[in-house]
């Protein structure tokens, strides 16, 4: 057999063979060789735990160690670095903060740009209502008779009117809901029908039907109005007696006028409807219930 056709690692190459030669052997079959057990570098190969080995093995751990701590240190660096970017950022928009509203109150007097008024009330309404609020008042029940009791005469008492079902909280503006106020006849009822006539003196009721498309416009508007305000709070609902076909439609208690410089709050058919001719101008608050 050739040196070119020997294979096998552990045996010595006949043609190769002198005096003196080193006997090559398989592991753990030469005469007093020392076995040595099995252990893992640090890459995860297996390779033996020999005297020879162990300072490589070392080695090797300690530099990985090392390279792990340079890694923490330099994360570690990375989000200090990233903390104190955000920390400088948010002390960079405080002179915006402070300024923004100075300047609002410089300009329109509030510290919003007057805009309170449309954004404030639909929170509010969302906070009192949603879930999420646990202290979220309970929504009230009451029948008319109940209503009756806050109508604005007991200054000890709240006042609380109806539209359209819905009760509000008005005691902010008992000087126009309360007793002698100019809309105290509204206060303890759902006097739905009259804030779209405005026909206050037979028109005191929750019974809406009849009215045409332009006065439930503006019966909305009204609920709208109430909902949103900054100063009304919604509390409840009244539990109305159900209209039948027997109960009578209120008939219009006004005859048409013409529409004059004077008369610039009537409706087409001539009732006057409080706060329309604001409503379609589009103001946020209408009429003399604002005062």
């Amino acid at each position: 057999m050739s040196a070119k056709e020997h294979t096998d690692v552990y045996t010595n190459d006949p043609d190769e063979y002198y005096p003196g030669i080193r006997q090559r052997s398989r592991p753990g079959e030469a005469p007093k060789e020392e076995i040595f057990e099995k252990t893992q570098d640090a890459y995860g190969n297996t390779v033996s735990d020999k005297p020879a080995n162990r300072a490589i093995l070392a080695s090797q751990r300690r530099r990985l160690e090392h390279e792990s701590k340079l890694k923490a240190q330099q994360e570690q660096r990375l989000k200090s670095q990233n903390n104190e970017n955000k920390k400088n950022s948010i002390w960079s928009y405080i002179p915006i903060i402070i300024f923004i509203p100075l300047l609002s109150s410089f300009l329109t007097q509030t510290y919003t740009f007057g805009l309170s008024q449309y954004y404030l009330p639909p929170l509010r309404r969302f906070w009192n209502e949603t879930p999420l609020n646990p202290l979220r008042p309970t929504m009230k029940i009451f029948t008319p008779q109940e209503l009756s009791f806050y109508d604005g005469i007991y200054q000890d008492r709240p006042v609380y009117l109806a539209i359209d079902g819905t009760v509000f909280d008005v005691t902010a503006n008992r000087r126009i809901y309360g007793k002698g106020g100019s809309y105290n006849m509204m206060a303890g009822r759902d006097a739905s029908r009259a804030f779209t006539t405005g026909c206050f003196e037979t028109h005191l009721t929750h019974d809406i039907r009849g009215l045409n498309e332009g006065e439930l416009a503006s019966l909305k508007h009204w609920k709208d109005f109430f909902m949103n305000h900054e100063k009304y709070h919604k509390i409840g609902y009244v539990m109305n007696p159900p209209l039948t076909n027997e109960d009578p439609i209120p008939p219009p208690c006004r005859i048409a006028e013409p529409e004059s410089e004077g008369n610039s709050h009537s409706t087409g058919n001539g009732q006057h409807a409080p706060g329309e001719a604001a409503a379609k101008k589009g103001k946020h608050k209408p009429g003399p219930v604002t005062q």
